[in-house]
């Protein structure tokens, strides 16, 4: 890696930068609460129509379904947006080419970026962050794909379900919420500090951090494949670090161009 190739700081702007990830989730919250509400709303009159017979309106039953549907949208876009601003955090002082490509291999794997977070969340949240998911993935995107080991109609009375059900959707605004909450306090607690270090050398760089709610993670280039022993040596003959190389993740960026990845390093000895 070149010492002129782009890193992600604090003079970032757009996708490189946390706090636009964190404006964008904010407004989808936003949206999505206040489109929940025009759904309540309209609801009254759906329940008109069926229990009055009031004269049927297409357009009411349309917006009970297009509001329900993206409302859910636009939940599981925020909960991304929060997410992926975190992920720049976490891998702050690298490439920005790198940090790009990694965004793009996330994509919608909430669970994978919430572990990779370190955010304490229950199996069920876990469960929760998976159908959100599934919702940007499919669900509430598209119309429901035929399965050929899976009864259609069934299918797509239990996406109906799951877009319709109030409680559910109230369950998934904490959800976020509790997510938000953490990733704002990502570097700006000061009960717990940040230590980063980042150096360049002509075999590659080294990025360490601790602290700032985030977990410990070193992410370096090199383009041998090192042993426990070795990556030691390297790593500590350019950065100190604060605690034992097993605390870390680590992450090694390699390859070039279109091969160019940034993948979770196994400790070898």
């Amino acid at each position: 890696m070149s010492s002129r190739e782009s890193v992600v700081n604090s003079y970032s702007m757009g996708i490189f930068k946390a706090s636009n990830w964190k404006k964008e989730g904010a407004g989808l919250l936003v949206a999505a609460k206040a489109l929940r509400q025009q759904w309540l709303s309209n609801r009254e009159a759906v329940v008109k129509v069926i229990t009055e017979r009031s004269p049927r309106s297409s357009e009411v039953f349309t917006k009970d379904t297009a509001l329900a549907r993206s409302s859910m949208l636009l939940l599981g876009y925020s909960v991304e947006m929060f997410l992926k601003g975190g992920v720049v955090k976490l891998y702050s002082y690298g490439p920005e080419e790198v940090v790009k490509r990694l965004m793009r291999k996330l994509g919608h794997d909430y669970e994978g970026m919430a572990k990779r977070l370190r955010i304490e969340l229950e199996p069920d949240q876990f469960k929760q962050l998976n159908g959100l998911s599934q919702s940007i993935v499919d669900d509430a995107r598209y119309p429901a794909t035929p399965s050929l080991d899976k009864d259609f109609f069934e299918q797509t009375n239990k996406i109906t379900q799951y877009n319709h059900r109030q409680p559910n959707f109230e369950r998934l605004v904490g959800l976020v919420e509790r997510i938000r909450d953490f990733v704002q306090k990502i570097d700006s607690d000061s009960s717990n500090p940040t230590s980063s270090q980042h150096h360049w050398t002509d075999w590659g760089y080294v990025v360490a951090r601790r602290g700032g709610h985030l977990p410990s993670t070193i992410v370096f280039r090199h383009e041998d494949q090192l042993k426990k022993s070795d990556l030691r040596r390297t790593i500590e003959a350019v950065v100190t670090l604060s605690a034992e190389l097993d605390c870390y993740q680590i992450y090694q960026d390699r390859g070039i161009g279109k091969s160019r990845r940034c993948q979770p390093w196994s400790l070898h000895e």
